[in-house]
This record gives structure tokens, sequence and C-alpha cells, in this order.
């Protein structure tokens, strides 16, 4: 070895990354990565989204909805994330099996029309003429406050007949 060479191994010391071979650095290339497109992602979020909402209050695992959608760990948090960051769900962290996880629950449950269905306004005949501004208003109807508490009893007895989990 020459000795111009030496003193710059001795100066050196150790290789660079940038001085190994060709191949050792091909080596260590990074697996390229399948990114999702939007319209995937948007596809995959209103799917996570869906399946929380019908759970309902009770909520789900995020673990069971990657298990359900066939998701990666990472994308089912990157997609509960995203959820999250839209005000559409709460994340909360649970231990489930000696497992750290997060519940998902709504934020905001979808209207339930069924009851909207009886109620006594798609009938009045004078619910043209009704706002909260005149003399036939929702305030003073006869027809609204019995159906209200109609509704709400039927909705307590939904409640406590529903198994708790």
């Amino acid at each position: 070895m020459p000795k111009a060479e030496k003193g710059a191994k001795k100066a050196g010391a150790k290789d660079s990354p940038a001085e190994k071979p060709a191949e050792k650095q091909a080596e260590k290339k990074p697996l390229p990565r399948t990114e999702k497109t939007e319209e995937e992602l948007v596809d995959l979020t209103s799917r996570v989204y869906k399946l929380v909402v019908e759970r309902g209050k009770d909520g789900v695992l995020q673990s069971e909805i990657w298990k359900e959608l066939g998701l990666t760990s990472r994308d089912g948090s990157r997609l509960a994330i995203r959820l999250e960051k839209r005000g559409m769900i709460r994340r909360v962290k649970v231990l489930d099996d000696g497992r750290w996880t997060y519940k998902l629950t709504p934020l905001r449950l979808p209207a339930n029309i069924s009851s909207m269905e009886s109620a006594p306004c798609i009938v009045c005949p004078v619910e043209s003429k009704c706002s909260v501004t005149t003399d036939i208003n929702p305030l003073t109807c006869g027809l609204i406050g019995p159906w209200v508490i109609k509704e709400y009893a039927a909705s307590k007895t939904v409640e406590v007949a529903a198994p708790a989990v």
C-alpha cells in the first residue's frame, strides 16, 4: 500500500457508509412501500367509520377492525387517527387480553328516522303555517308534547332491554 493511502486510512480510521462497496449498500435498500391512493384511503376510512357506527355506543376495538378489514395494524391506526382528527370518533386506550389497543366509539350516531315517521307534523293540516314566531308554533302544539313523551319512553325501554356488554 502506498504511503498516501496509509495516511488516509489512519486519518479516516473507519470506513464511512459512502466508502462501502456498492453491493453492501444495495443490500440495505428499504423495501418499496405500497402507498394507498387517496381513493383507497377514502374507501377504507368510510368502511372503518361504518363499522364503528354499527357497533354504536359500545364501540369496537381498533384491533378488531384491522382483522375484519384485513389491514395492518399501522394502516388501521392511521385510519382511526384520521377519523379522530375529523371529529368523527373517539379513541380511548384500553387493555384487552393483556395487550393495549384503542376502543373506537362514534361521537355522533346517525339519526333514527323511524321515530320521525310517526311525528304529528307530517300529517298536520296547519304545518305550513307553523313557526316559532307565529300563533301556531311547536311550543304550543297539543300534538307534539304527547308524541315526544311517547318517543322518549320508547327509547328508554330499548336502552333498558339492551343487554350491557
